[in-house]
């Protein structure tokens, strides 16, 4: 399981209502908050709202886009270790 960028870009530009990014048997998808409980046993990462309230609503680069999905790939693998958001 690797998050990337492209990740983070479909998350951000999806015409799915309310989208979450998880991990689900060993991929990321996106997938609506309302339709989550038919995912049992994924891993939510984050939704749009948590991203768009942590870097506001401006384009990112490839490389924040990279940075971001690095840092919660990390998140997701030491729950400890929280997000480093992209300035």
């Amino acid at each position: 399981m690797a998050i990337t960028g492209r990740d983070i870009e479909r998350l951000l530009y999806t015409d799915t209502p309310d989208p979450i990014l998880v991990v689900h048997n060993g991929s990321t998808e996106i997938v609506a908050a309302a339709e989550l409980g038919g995912h049992t046993g994924a891993v939510v990462v984050c939704s749009r709202t948590e991203i768009l309230r942590r870097v506001g609503e401006r384009d990112l680069s490839e490389q924040d886009l990279g940075a971001l999905a690095g840092s919660l790939e990390a998140a997701i693998r030491d729950p400890a270790r929280l997000p480093q958001w992209p300035a």
